[in-house]
């Protein structure tokens, strides 16, 4: 099925604002990429502040679908953690102009981001920290901050991608690869496990 005039915008946009900035982007440029007038995509989005909202709006959207998926699959203990490490890294994987565009806002602090993570995040990152939390008081996961397990999980997770260049040039390796994210993610997966699960469960799988 063909997009729709406003996915087609979103489309490009999303490259546009990677690669140049909210500042130097320009929606005209955007607008001839998705073969449509500039009236049209004004007619959509109204401006290339509005523009810019819809594109974070709809990453962090599709962010907190992946990530809840994770979180209501019946699992427990670190198998759960471990579920969510993999859907973080596939959305990662999948939306890694959105991973440029959340670097370069850190970075340029245009404070455009911000609202809108805690808008469509704050659900999905209450119900993370109140499953660790049960999971820890059930024994089933080892006593630590759940808020700062998230943060770990999520800063590496992102810099894993928004750093792939450098690591490449580093390690000469293309972290990109699927062996290489598959080794990352098991390495991930491994260091967080030694932290996190309970030592009996731990023996068990030696």
């Amino acid at each position: 099925m063909a997009e729709t005039s406003p996915a087609r915008i979103l489309t490009e946009a999303r490259r546009e604002f990677a690669q140049r900035g909210f500042a130097a982007a320009r929606l005209q440029d955007i607008a001839a990429r998705a073969e449509l007038s500039h009236p049209t995509l004004l007619y959509h989005f109204g401006s290339k502040e509005g523009l810019y909202a819809a594109v974070i709006e709809q990453a962090v959207s599709d962010w907190a679908e992946t990530t809840s998926e994770a979180i209501t699959t019946g699992l427990e203990g670190f198998e759960q953690v471990a579920a969510l490490i993999d859907a973080g890294f596939e959305f990662f994987a999948s939306h890694r102009d959105f991973v440029v565009i959340v670097r370069r806002e850190a970075i340029e602090g245009g404070g455009r981001l911000e609202q809108a993570m805690a808008d469509h995040m704050r659900p999905f990152l209450d119900a993370a920290v109140d499953f660790l939390r049960r999971e820890m008081a059930a024994g089933r996961l080892r006593e630590h901050d759940p808020v700062e397990v998230m943060q770990l999980c999520y800063s590496a997770l992102l810099t894993y991608f928004s750093d792939a260049r450098f690591r490449a040039r580093l390690l000469d390796e293309d972290p990109l690869t699927p062996v290489a994210g598959r080794h990352f993610r098991d390495a991930l997966t491994g260091i967080l496990r030694a932290a996190l699960e309970p030592a009996p469960a731990l023996e068990a799988r030696r």
